[in-house]
């Protein structure tokens, strides 16, 4: 199934050229997985109770294959430690670190910072239940560090799923990303499992206000943040909605949880909507094959 989507994929990225706008930049996208056991998915689903380890190759494809639809230049990274199994997806490139399958949020952390020494292009960080459902070209030229996206949630406000980071010069990005890693390292084992990074970032920027819908910037430390509102820019739809429908602007879909059943279908029918008859037929070939 792999092979057909993406030899797909690229072969319409060129047909698409005509109907949408299709960037030329070239961006890293960084995806994480690293494999987790029964102990570990029960301590985090303790925290969250969506989480779940199954099917994470499928949907780190469809996620690969969103963003090269619109980021056809588009450098593609899994970070992962030396023993999971991952598979490469097209061109992407798995690195691997010493990372500590007990703790995979403190792992994620780690293998963020790692990645961003000596890298000056643009970085994306997201998560493999993400498609990517326009360009974000105009925010990317735009002055800032670091982007996070909010929601109006008192708990955690900020979500992860996401992160843009547009500037690393110096390693200044990644200095930020190894404070915040060796913050995390002083966290209880529970939070280092999951949740962790949430606490932290909201206790780095509990005096700001989440509540309004805009998205604004601060100065942040020596760093320009911006926050995006997720409606935008890491969207989801209430937890027990079919995450088929989703704002005219939104340029990334996050399917959080139980959301994950929904991604497949609505990157099937996003696409379906402008291609030719023979498409659909190999469109149909992969998704029997997803079954």
């Amino acid at each position: 199934m792999g092979s057909i989507l993406w030899t797909w994929i690229k072969s319409l990225n060129s047909r698409l050229q005509d109907l949408e706008m299709i960037s030329s930049q070239e961006i890293n996208f960084v995806a994480f997985h690293i494999d987790i056991d029964d102990k570990v998915l029960k301590e985090a689903q303790s925290v969250a109770k969506a989480v779940s380890n199954e099917e994470t190759e499928n949907l780190l494809e469809l996620m690969f294959s969103s963003v090269k639809k619109y980021y056809p230049k588009a450098s593609l990274y899994i970070l992962t430690d030396k023993t999971s199994k991952v598979s490469e997806y097209g061109k992407s490139t798995i690195i691997r670190y010493d990372l500590d399958k007990r703790y995979p949020i403190l792992s994620r952390n780690k293998a963020w910072y790692q990645f961003l020494d000596r890298k000056e292009n643009a970085t994306i960080f997201l998560d493999s239940d993400i498609l990517i459902n326009n360009c974000f070209d105009e925010l990317l030229r735009t002055e800032f560090d670091i982007a996070f996206t909010f929601r109006n949630w008192k708990k955690w406000p900020i979500n992860l799923g996401i992160i843009y980071v547009k500037k690393n010069k110096n390693n200044k990005t990644y200095n930020f990303f190894k404070d915040w890693y060796n913050q995390f390292l002083d966290l209880k084992d529970e939070q280092k499992v999951w949740g962790g990074d949430q606490d932290l970032i909201h206790e780095k920027f509990k005096d700001f206000d989440f509540s309004g819908n805009r998205h604004f910037e601060s100065k942040f430390d020596d760093y320009q943040i911006k926050f995006l509102n997720c409606s935008e820019y890491n969207y989801s739809s209430e937890m027990n909605d079919p995450m088929l429908e989703y704002p005219s602007n939104t340029k990334v879909l996050h399917f959080k949880g139980a959301r994950k059943k929904y991604m497949k279908k609505c990157f099937l029918y996003k696409i379906l909507k402008k291609v030719s008859e023979d498409d659909i037929k190999v469109l149909g070939r992969v998704a029997m094959e997803m079954k």
